[in-house]
């Protein structure tokens, strides 16, 4: 499969300020210092993901932040929520950029204007891409549904739709975006008691129907009557489930369509 092109609704948001460094390290789950391109996690007191980014370091000091399925003001919202004098602003950018993700096998070549950054939105190799407005893709054209479709069967996690509000990042294979060394942030002492203490009860898996029917989002999951999960996103007869742990892959559980066979936990791309 070659490279194509998947035009988004991205939401893009640049950070300015003196302290904008500094609050940004003090707020997500990923260590900014590192590389000038992270997977952020964005969580509450409690440990649970709020929003997820990609964050940019820009050479004039500024942060790109970009969201994949959070909307401008409700990104806005989590990421200034504890301002209090620290010099930083947020403003909503994503209407000054034709956004997109490319994905399939090959490494994008170079075009003027054009920005690429590594991404996590597809089982294939994938990048997220800022482009002037009124900008053609040279690369074929793939639906949204098939995007979804290439990161469903391939088991990655997407925030919100299968980690949001009432999941911690472990649950749901995203642990590689979690700093435990940075120091303090949001939600960072649940972190380290999840590190040490290991106190989880639900993992994200793959999953598909047994009958080969279309599975839908919401459906719960039962073994002997009891309810042990619920699926979360789908792609005809796949999905992922959030279960509980200590069901193995391969146990099929009931559902009102019919049987659905537990698959190997979620993941994101290796870096």
């Amino acid at each position: 499969m070659t490279l194509r092109y998947t035009p988004t609704t991205t939401t893009v948001v640049r950070v300015t300020g003196a302290d904008a460094a500094t609050f940004l390290q003090g707020q997500c789950a990923a260590d900014l210092r590192r590389t000038e391109v992270s997977q952020a996690l964005w969580l509450n007191r409690k440990g649970r993901v709020l929003a997820h980014t990609l964050v940019l370091k820009e050479a004039d000091g500024s942060f790109l932040l970009l969201s994949p399925h959070t909307p401008p003001d409700e990104l806005i919202a989590v990421v200034t929520a504890n301002v209090i004098a620290d010099d930083v602003e947020a403003i909503d950018m994503s209407a000054q950029w034709q956004r997109g993700v490319l994905w399939g096998q090959g490494v994008p070549a170079e075009v003027d204007g054009v920005r690429c950054f590594k991404s996590a939105r597809a089982g294939s190799p994938s990048w997220e891409v800022l482009a002037p407005l009124g900008w053609t893709s040279p690369w074929d054209f793939a639906s949204h549904e098939a995007l979804e479709a290439d990161r469903i069967l391939a088991g990655v996690p997407s925030v919100p739709a299968d980690c949001g509000a009432n999941e911690f990042p472990q649950e749901c294979g995203l642990e590689p975006w979690v700093s435990y060394t940075k120091g303090c942030y949001l939600g960072q002492e649940v972190m380290a008691r999840i590190q040490s203490m290991g106190s989880l009860r639900r993992i994200l898996r793959r999953v598909a129907s047994a009958e080969g029917t279309p599975l839908s989002a919401g459906t719960e999951l039962s073994v002997a009557g009891k309810v042990v999960g619920k699926v979360r996103s789908v792609a005809g007869a796949h999905g992922l489930a959030l279960v509980s742990l200590d069901l193995p892959a391969g146990m099929v559980c009931v559902a009102a369509s019919g049987g659905v066979v537990l698959g190997e936990p979620a993941a994101v791309p290796a870096a």
